[in-house]
């Protein structure tokens, strides 16, 4: 299953780091360029920022997992984000 997740901000790739950094003192994860890699137990999730976007894919084997990964990434976004409104569109491809 795939779930994407895009989000406008300016702080794309500050948000992208900072996610990959967090999460590397625990899992693998790590970012070249403007791409992020993050891998959880229950599935893994891909980050590609623009100057103006921050799209997230997870992937994961089936729906609990799936749902799973995006509530503790999205978790980390607020928690990076304080006193922001990030507007997340999501979309299912699988």
């Amino acid at each position: 299953m795939i779930h994407i997740g895009t989000i406008e901000t300016t702080k794309a790739e500050r948000l992208m780091k900072a996610l990959c950094n967090h999460f590397a003192q625990r899992i693998t994860a790590r970012y070249e360029g403007d791409k992020g890699f993050i891998e959880f137990q229950a599935g893994k999730c891909e980050i590609s920022v623009t100057p103006s976007t921050m799209t997230l894919q997870f992937e994961a084997e089936n729906a609990d997992n799936l749902s799973r990964l995006q509530e503790v990434i999205v978790d980390h976004l607020l928690r990076f984000t304080p006193g922001e409104n990030l507007q997340i569109n999501w979309k299912d491809l699988i």
